[in-house]
């Protein structure tokens, strides 16, 4: 018989890494969308929030939340650099040449991290102690802790994106970019805006998850299939779309985790999710902004 106390939990752990997950696909779904740029070095942005995280906490002894807040910036201005000296150079061009660039990154990326900071797995305490009851089980706090967090930080961008001018200009290029350059509208500094807010939100859930899976140098390719599945079958350029999908990804692969093995039920949701594309091309909410 299925033990509904389990059920519940391996839900809300699946909400939790759904809402993380949306975080990651947020900024890859972004780039794409304004740029037309396939970012595979996206899931490494990801690992470095962690393992700056990491860093920050057990060797320079900061508390969590400072280092929390300072590893997604970081990673944000890493993305500032970037732009000037790749994705400037990558924009336009065709898609292989973005892939095989991007591709390049995440090697370097990862490889400088395994120098720097070494191989081995660190982890870092939660900095929320006990547990909540909620729905007949306990929860521990920090997880719903990161999970409130990750729903702030997803509205906010949603308002800034309907609400603030930089986020009109986001929306308004991707429609016509030529048509926005002869307007005035600063197509390089809106550019820029967008490859820095992708670094902060992947920068931010690999900060969030440090204390729940810990970090190391090769977390971030584990993440890039999810993310790019969540992506295309969101549908390419739809923000609201991926983060629909990322949460419904999150909570397909808690359930299943009920019945699996942590990889068969990653593997089993991916493929579940995959078919979609066979009846819905263009994803199950279609392209856009």
């Amino acid at each position: 018989m299925m033990d509904f106390d389990v059920v519940a939990f391996q839900l809300l752990n699946g909400l939790v890494w759904g809402l993380l997950l949306a975080l990651i696909a947020l900024g890859l779904c972004l780039i794409y969308g304004l740029m037309h740029i396939s970012n595979l070095a996206h899931g490494s942005l990801f690992m470095l929030g962690a393992v700056l995280t990491a860093y920050a906490c057990n060797t320079l002894g900061l508390p969590f939340w400072g280092a929390a807040l300072i590893a997604p910036l970081v990673v944000a201005a890493l993305m500032l650099l970037l732009d000037r000296v790749l994705f400037t150079h990558v924009l336009g061009r065709e898609i292989a040449v973005s892939i095989l660039a991007t591709a390049g990154l995440l090697l370097v990326i990862d490889n400088l991290v395994l120098a720097f900071f070494g191989g081995e797995p660190a982890s870092v305490d939660a900095p929320l102690d006990g547990a909540v009851e909620l729905f007949g089980i306990t929860y521990p706090s920090y997880r719903l802790a990161a999970a409130g967090l990750a729903i702030l930080v997803l509205l906010a961008v949603g308002l800034f994106l309907r609400f603030t001018k930089y986020g009109l200009f986001m929306r308004a290029v991707p429609q016509a970019r030529a048509l926005a350059a002869a307007t005035g509208v600063p197509i390089a500094r809106v550019n820029a805006l967008t490859i820095a807010l992708g670094g902060l939100t992947a920068g931010l859930a690999g900060a969030l998850a440090t204390p729940i899976t810990g970090a190391h140098f090769q977390m971030g390719l584990a993440i890039l299939a999810p993310s790019f599945i969540v992506v295309v079958v969101g549908g390419l350029g739809n923000l609201g779309g991926t983060v629909a999908v990322a949460i419904i990804y999150g909570l397909l692969r808690g359930l299943l985790s009920v019945a699996m093995t942590p990889t068969a039920a990653e593997a089993t949701t991916l493929l579940c999710l995959l078919p979609v594309l066979y009846f819905r091309p263009r994803g199950l909410f279609g392209g856009g902004a």
